[in-house]
């Protein structure tokens, strides 16, 4: 698979148009619209080029930055172009019109896209092609272009409608060997848009949400918040519950939040509460939902990987709307069953994934938790990063996931990658580097005595970037074999020895599992097998990503982390999980001063860049944030 590249787009024309108002003066705002349009011609620099591989061959433009990606199906470049659009704008409508089709006649079929969670990529080796496609005569995909819309917030957090055109500069009729192409296409977006743009008031920034036995410990935190200009309110869970309604409490939480953004203007929403016991507890109570065991609901989305039936995703919690300007509910059919896509016995739902508000969880379990991290929160923040030198440190953990890529071990490359996009906001960025090329060196490696010593010399940043589960994170030597060479890694009882203290860093986990914050000790013992918990009947009472955060003194102040498996394209490691991770550094590096701003933002950017099918949604649904999505990074000055 050939690297990725920026899209370039010849002849960008967008015009303006003006029409008269859609009803006379002195209605209300919500009706009162004006027509308008954009238009643009996308023009491609080159006919399609055909690469031969062994037994396929794979087909370029040159300046297309995406391709089309479904399990075991044909790979073809594709275009994408996203139009922001006023929120509350009506009447959208898509032309995309196909100009100068050509053909090219095929030898060897087209390359198929290997996809398959990171912990058995192995195994897509020996995956056949889907012969659906393959023995077919049809063209695919069997249209020229497609178009989501969606709501959410734009790069200065106001709401915004998304348009999302992608359009398919190659169609492939496999059965025939040939391929059909464009050299352009006359896209054009016609919009009622409000003639008055929505304003919201601002009267909070962050609301806490947590059971009202945790109040008393989270108000130092509240008010500290307040003393930054983070203006912040709480909100007990059994207030909640009793003053809203919803299909379950999930949702009667989520309209909570909604009313929150909808009339104080909140950017973040911190969870506060995991499962109510460390022991046992029973997660779900029902295939979309948990809250008896919780003390703060936790939902479940149904968009099935391998074992994964389900993951949690607070994601759910944050996306509000869809675009018609309704309460998005991820249950658009109604059926009981939450975010269904490709799910046994549910029909199909449609769902916004843009999210409005940045959600974060703190899944503690019991007082004396919420006390610590609201402690280290309080301390991380007091100071700026002038006054914290070891905030300048960047630790990456990684080595051969899989391959090499560009001429290093993929995981290395995207630690690289990480490191170079955080430099960009951090100029004097120091890279201490815990790879498995540094073998035979002096430098650190990917074992538990090294990663514990580089993490304790203090550090703004760590990116491991490897396998995992929701005990350890690990990886290969670069010279070595998945999956027998492992270097060792780190897991959640060797957290006991880091000793860094009040050096906090924010923890980015690539891997599979390991921010599953729904184990529990006799949970994960009585899972011999390891396809509930992961963990194959070792106990354990936190994840790993959690378990950075909650560990005191010491550990993360934040982490992500992958409530299901970590999922990949073959021979491109900046793909669905790694490309997520990756785009949050990239925020960090282009502006994202909070954490949840960074999280929501790298989201919202593979979005826009992606074609989003199932798999896509998987990962995004199941990218975790754990810790305070307002959190500043590196504290105030």
């Amino acid at each position: 698979m050939k690297k990725i590249i920026t899209i370039f787009i010849l002849g960008l024309l967008v015009f303006g148009g003006f029409g008269a108002a859609a009803v006379a003066p002195g209605n209300s705002q919500e009706t009162t619209m004006i027509a308008k349009s954009n238009a643009t011609s996308l023009q491609f620099s080159s006919r399609p080029v055909i690469l031969e591989r062994q037994e396929s061959v794979t087909i370029e433009i040159k300046g297309l930055t995406a391709q089309l990606m479904e399990p075991n199906k044909p790979v073809l470049p594709i275009s994408i172009k996203t139009y922001q659009l006023p929120f509350g704008s009506k009447n959208i409508k898509v032309t995309c019109i196909p100009k100068d089709i050509g053909t090219i006649t095929l030898f060897k079929k087209v390359m198929s896209a290997r996809i398959a969670p990171l912990s058995k990529m192995n195994q897509i080796k020996t995956s056949s092609n889907d012969q659906s496609v393959y023995n077919s005569s049809a063209f695919y995909p069997n249209n020229w272009f497609r178009y989501d819309i969606g709501a959410g917030c734009d790069g200065n957090g106001n709401k915004a409608v998304f348009v999302k055109i992608v359009c398919y500069p190659v169609r492939y009729s496999p059965a025939n060997n040939i391929v059909n192409y464009v050299t352009s296409f006359d896209v054009a977006v016609t919009y009622e848009a409000p003639l008055v743009a929505s304003q919201t008031l601002h009267t909070y920034d962050m609301v806490i949400i947590a059971p009202r036995s945790f109040e008393s410990r989270l108000q130092p935190l509240i008010d500290f918040k307040n003393t930054k200009g983070m203006n912040t309110t709480f909100k007990a869970v059994e207030d909640i519950l009793n003053e809203y309604t919803g299909a379950d409490p999930p949702e009667q939480l989520k309209y909570f939040i909604k009313y929150a953004y909808d009339t104080w203007g909140i950017k973040y929403a911190l969870l506060v509460g995991g499962l109510k016991s460390h022991v046992l507890a029973k997660d779900k109570d029902t295939r979309s939902a948990g809250w008896k065991a919780w003390w703060v609901p936790v939902r479940y989305v149904s968009i099935p990987q391998d074992d994964d039936e389900g993951c949690l995703s607070d994601l759910y919690y944050g996306c509000l709307y869809n675009a018609t300007g309704v309460f998005d509910s991820w249950d658009s059919n109604g059926d009981g069953v939450y975010a269904a896509w490709d799910a046994p016995g549910a029909a199909k739902d449609t769902f916004d994934l843009y999210p409005e508000v940045s959600v974060g969880r703190l899944p503690v379990t019991n007082k004396k938790e919420v006390e610590n991290i609201v402690k280290k929160i309080i301390t991380y923040e007091s100071s700026g990063p002038d006054a914290k030198p070891w905030y300048k440190n960047f630790v990456g953990v990684g080595g051969k996931t899989f391959d090499y890529y560009e001429g290093k071990p993929d995981g290395e490359y995207l630690c690289d990658l990480a490191f170079n996009n955080t430099k960009n906001a951090i100029p004097d960025l120091n890279l201490v580097s815990v790879y498995s090329t540094n073998r035979n060196t002096s430098g650190f490696v990917p074992i538990a005595k090294d990663i514990q010593k580089a993490i304790s010399q203090g550090a703004g940043f760590v990116d491991f970037e490897g396998h995992g589960n929701p005990l350890v994170w690990d990886t290969i030597w670069y010279d070595g074999t998945y999956p027998s060479d492992w270097c060792g890694g780190i897991n959640l009882y060797n957290f006991l020895k880091l000793s860094n203290r009040e050096k906090l860093p924010v923890v980015v986990v690539g891997g599979c599992h390991n921010g599953m914050y729904n184990v529990s000790l006799l949970k994960t013992l009585l899972d011999k097998a390891g396809t509930q918990y992961f963990c194959y009947g070792i106990p354990i009472p936190v994840c790993f990503s959690w378990g950075l955060v909650v560990k005191y003194p010491g550990g993360a102040i934040a982490s992500t982390g992958c409530t299901g498996y970590g999922m990949g394209y073959e021979d491109n490691p900046v793909s669905l999980s790694g490309e997520l991770e990756s785009n949050f550094f990239y925020e960090i590096g282009n502006g994202s001063t909070n954490l949840g701003q960074a999280h929501s933002r790298a989201i919202q950017k593979f979005i826009t860049e992606e074609e989003i099918n199932q798999v896509e949604a998987f990962v995004i649904t199941n990218w975790a944030l754990i810790g305070d999505p307002s959190l500043r990074l590196g504290g105030y000055p």
